[in-house]
């Protein structure tokens, strides 16, 4: 599979939409695949449409964002367009769009699963795991992620399938984010893309945290707002800041660097703190459950996670065709106030010819749903 990126800063989205077209080097027509993804600045729906009648005969699905990513580094108010060439191998796809993610109805199912078959791939069979996958783009600000997630696994047989998917960003605004299949959007939906192929391809995940030692008890959680009433029974903010070592009003400035997580062996999953209200309850990006022990992270050096993270992804597809880079707006905001966007942009470019992504409000692989996390789609030429 090959990949092409192109990127414009055109405000218009009549205007961008050529400039990207123009961009491309073969005809409109040679592409199976295109993913975009534009800032908030952009008429979307619009932009959506417009990019589904320049390419009919693909599958167009796509993203608003909190930031893009391109071999020029970390960008804002763009749109980065990627154009896949499936011709030198043998690869189906198919995408929908499921308007409603957060409720999500059982009615649905049955759209994913044609939708699948459409792509070659009976979410009922052993073994699909082996040449085919999903990407998801899902509309942020509902927390429909874990329920997307769950209710989709309850379909299929090989647990072993993988999704690399992104919630879908604003630019920091937090009021309306947007996703797109073939010229249709939605600021409420999720968007599914299902590829068979025979080409090599790795699902990856990379976090730059590691276990500190030290972990709390969520004593009252309410799971459906994201919220953290008592942690070991006592105040969030209080404890937080005791198990740390460090003033309450020190606090909210070492969420950042102090995230939850959940270790399983080499593993770990990354839950953020989104911030404390003013009683002291904790606000949590993702969704976690009363009773859970959360590990408390401490950060690793990210330039040299970022290398080996590389060096390990070129190991399960040596011969790259297509690298897209789903990265947690919070690591990026870590990047910027640490100096190290460059250093990081700089590692991508020196091992991969080509990729491109965007700064999300979440992440998903597989049955997971992360923050602070980096999800990486690497296909094979």
């Amino acid at each position: 599979m090959k990949q092409e990126i192109v990127q414009t800063r055109e405000s218009d989205v009549e205007r961008a939409a050529e400039s990207l077209c123009a961009k491309l080097k073969k005809p409109l027509s040679s592409y199976a695949i295109v993913i975009f993804f534009a800032g908030s600045r952009y008429d979307f729906p619009r932009l959506s449409e417009i990019l589904h009648e320049k390419f009919p005969k693909a599958e167009v699905i796509g993203a608003t964002t909190a930031g893009e990513i391109t071999q020029d580094g970390f960008t804002k108010d763009t749109v980065v367009l990627n154009a896949l060439d499936t011709s030198g191998g043998y690869t189906q796809c198919k995408a929908c769009i499921l308007e409603d993610a957060g409720q999500f109805p059982i009615i649905r199912k049955q759209e994913l699963i044609q939708t699948a078959q459409k792509a070659g791939i009976n979410l009922g069979a052993s073994g699909i795991s082996k040449n085919s996958f999903a990407v998801t783009l899902v509309s942020a600000l509902h927390n429909a992620e874990e329920n997307i997630l769950s209710l989709f696994y309850s379909i299929v047989k090989d647990q072993d399938f993988m999704i690399a998917g992104a919630s879908a960003g604003d630019d920091m605004k937090f009021q309306a984010t947007f996703v797109s299949c073939n010229g249709v959007s939605s600021s409420d939906g999720a968007v599914f893309l299902f590829v068979k192929t025979q080409d090599p391809f790795c699902i990856y995940k990379e976090n730059i945290f590691k276990d500190s030692g030290k972990s709390v008890l969520l004593t009252d959680v309410d799971p459906k707002k994201h919220l953290v009433k008592t942690i070991d029974n006592q105040n969030p903010r209080r404890r937080y800041a005791q198990v740390l070592g460090i003033s309450e009003r020190e606090a909210e400035d070492a969420t950042l660097k102090h995230p939850f997580g959940r270790v399983f062996g080499d593993n770990i999953f990354i839950a953020s703190l989104a911030r404390f209200l003013p009683d002291g309850t904790l606000a949590m990006y993702a969704r976690v459950l009363q009773g859970n022990t959360q590990v408390i992270l401490e950060p690793l050096d990210s330039v040299e996670m970022t290398n080996k993270s590389c060096l390990e992804m070129k190991q399960k597809v040596p011969k790259p065709g297509c690298v897209i880079f789903f990265n947690c707006i919070l690591r990026t905001i870590g990047f910027e106030k640490s100096g190290k966007t460059s250093a990081i942009a700089g590692a991508w470019k020196r091992h991969f010819p080509a990729f491109s992504g965007f700064s999300t409000y979440g992440e998903q692989i597989g049955h997971i749903n992360s923050n602070q996390t980096l999800v990486a789609l690497i296909i094979g030429e």
